[in-house]
């Protein structure tokens, strides 16, 4: 049985304790009625919180706790709706009594009032079944390891700056390599071939800065290809990074003949990051491309690739290979020994702490992104016995290829992560592979999914603790190519591939990218579903079961959306981006949990009234809506926090 998302189950059931006890401190249980059955909930989500860590510490052993750790995280996750319930409630009869509202002699009908009865003793028995369950399984209480929920990072400018340890060498290798061929090609180059990890796109970023700053070439062009190798959106990011005119992206020739004009008589470098093409037929169809635009010798192209025969897909222009070589285990020690020195508050390292980190820079395999991921976790750490477990944890010792071999190595950092920390990792599984996350974004995101914890002092925001939350990731090398504004606050930022596939491993079974012609099955337990669809055939169908499960759905079509909008009930986040057409159906309202919404660059032109009745709504994002026509008056919102609109709708505050 394939492993699934079970070792981020703690922050569920912590998210429902957490508003269980709200819910009694704030006395709402009193004045609905139902103090009592709060009150036995709480109880059993304690106990059953007791023996969690042991059970996730044998799951991957043994398939009867998978699958009572799979059982619980359902019952959790029910709890944790059926309290949501209560809070939009209560928002509702804070909006309709207005300024005599009282919390403590709220509004609830009979019916509410005995339909939430029912649901919540039904989910505390389910819970006492799963703990008389667990004794039979011989789960047994753990004192966790991790005390902290919460820490505040130490980060600094020099968190994001790649340092290129003894790659000088190969940077001055393949420039060389560069130069002997231009002068005899209209366009030739270099494949960087490396396993994940090694450094393939920090060589690249190099020698693109260099040529930049001494000006080799005439232009200069980064394009992340990844999976999808298609001539037609590379030629595109070209035009855009050469400031070519607005030609259509969906005309190749139009593409080319604005690229000709703009390359007349000039040199460029064109970096294809992260390669995977093998396909001669489309490699020798881009390099076609390539040979029409140019009039003149002396450009170049610089692949990072994991494969060897990326190369020669792409016939006739000339490639060189150039194979990356390991790092040494000293070097790798000072990439672990600089990480932790800048993200802890130590200055030194004792001497039996150095001893125990020059034998895991020997584990590290040569690999700087492992190192540094390594460093990262034990930068927080100056307990020997802490170095120690990293250093003997088996997961270095199992015999795999080397794409799961990285992938086993990276989860000894992500294991060590507090619970919201791997729940806040675990989502960024949603976004593609390069993709540019934006910071601000990315938190918001995290704070309507219920991952941030409250904060902890009354001048902190649920903001300042997705902040912290954003810096413990990053103090791990969980981020990287991070983008700063002019006061040095980062923008956005990125994963490495392989920490991108390491949050697809651990969030397996509750994300999933689903594509055109794709089929969910309706057992499936989905909490985040992301739709890739092909404007050409019909959008994909989500089944019922699913929709009524998810907690995120980001899409491409509003007709996806339609067709589940009056199932998904759970929905917290809905991102509906660059819709060609359509209206938001009236069962928009329904969504009695949503707290995100994004419609940017949509072509929508109306929003349901029963847009003004969510009001557990945190942020909403209507960037480049050129045709929305928006509410005169949103104060129903409540829980708004977050606006983001054209200038011309400014008139609504």
């Amino acid at each position: 049985m394939a492993e699934i998302a079970l070792n981020i189950l703690s922050p569920v059931i912590e998210e429902a304790i957490s508003k269980t006890v709200s819910f009694l401190k704030k006395r709402i249980g009193i004045a609905v009625g139902l103090e009592k059955e709060l009150d036995r909930l709480g109880d059993s989500l304690i106990l059953i919180q007791s023996v969690i860590q042991h059970a996730e510490e044998r799951q991957e052993s043994d398939p009867a706790i998978r699958h009572w750790l799979q059982k619980l995280k359902d019952v959790a996750y029910e709890a944790v709706d059926a309290l949501g319930e209560f809070e939009y409630e209560v928002l509702e009869d804070k909006v309709k009594s207005r300024r005599h509202w009282n919390p403590e002699s709220v509004n609830f009908s009979p019916l509410f009032r005995n339909r939430m009865a029912d649901k919540i003793n039904k989910i505390t028995k389910q819970l006492n079944d799963l703990k008389d369950w667990a004794s039979m399984i011989n789960l047994v209480v753990l004192l966790r390891g991790q005390t902290c929920l919460r820490q505040h990072q130490k980060t600094d400018s020099f968190l994001d700056n790649s340092t290129v340890f003894e790659r000088e060498v190969d940077v001055s290798r393949i420039l060389s390599l560069l130069r002997d061929l231009r002068s005899q090609h209209p366009i030739s180059g270099v494949s960087i071939v490396g396993m994940a990890g090694i450094g393939k796109t920090t060589i690249a970023k190099s020698i693109y800065m260099k040529a930049k700053e001494e000006k080799l070439y005439d232009l200069a062009a980064w394009v992340c290809v990844s999976e999808d190798f298609n001539d037609q959106i590379i030629l595109g990011e070209m035009s855009e990074h050469f400031g070519c005119s607005a030609a259509p992206r969906n005309s190749v020739n139009a593409l080319l003949e604005d690229l000709a004009k703009k390359l007349e008589n000039k040199t460029f470098l064109l970096i294809l990051d992260d390669v995977w093409n093998e396909d001669p037929d489309k490699g020798e169809h881009f390099s076609s491309c390539l040979l029409k635009i140019l009039k003149t010798t002396g450009s170049s192209i610089v692949i990072t690739t994991r494969s060897g025969k990326v190369a020669s897909a792409m016939k006739p222009v000339p490639i060189e290979h150039y194979d990356m070589e390991r790092l040494s285990d000293d070097v790798c020690w000072l990439i672990i020994k600089e990480k932790f020195l800048r993200s802890s508050t130590e200055t030194s390292i004792t001497p039996d702490l150095e001893a125990i980190g020059q034998d895991i820079a020997k584990k590290c395999r040569g690999l700087p992104l492992v190192a540094s991921v390594i460093g990262g976790t034990l930068s927080r750490r100056t307990c020997a016995d802490e170095w120690k477990g990293i250093r003997d944890d088996k997961a270095w010792n199992l015999n795999s290829r080397d794409g799961d071999k990285i992938l086993s190595i990276l989860k000894i950092s992500f294991n060590r992560l507090t619970s919201p920390l791997k729940k806040c990792f675990s989502y960024c599984s949603i976004f593609p592979k390069d993709f540019v996350i934006e910071k601000e974004n990315l938190v918001q995101l995290w704070m309507a999914q219920g991952f941030l914890y409250e904060p902890n002092e009354s001048s902190e925001t649920m903001e300042d603790v997705g902040n912290d939350y954003f810096n413990g990731l990053l103090s791990n090398s969980l981020f990287q190519d991070l983008r700063r504004d002019g006061h040095g606050n980062i923008i956005s930022c990125k994963m490495h591939d392989a920490v991108h596939d390491l949050a697809l491993s651990v969030s397996k079974g509750e994300t999933l990218v689903l594509e055109t012609g794709c089929i969910i099955d309706q057992d499936a337990k989905i909490r985040h579903l992301r739709v890739k669809h092909d404007k050409n055939k019909h959008p994909p169908i989500i089944p019922r079961a699913v929709a009524q499960r998810l907690h995120s759905l980001f899409l491409e079509e509003v007709d996806v959306f339609i067709s589940s909008a009056s199932d998904l009930k759970s929905l917290r986040a809905l991102k509906i981006v660059g819709a060609t057409g359509g209206r938001l159906p009236s069962t928009l309202g329904k969504l009695k949990h949503l707290k995100y919404l994004d419609l940017s660059r949509s072509r929508i032109e109306t929003l349901p009234k029963s847009f003004l009745t969510l009001y557990k709504l945190q942020t909403c994002r209507l960037k480049g809506c050129s045709s929305l026509q928006m509410f005169d008056e949103m104060s129903n919102l409540i829980s708004l926090r977050h606006f983001y609109f054209d200038r011309r709708h400014d008139s609504i505050f």
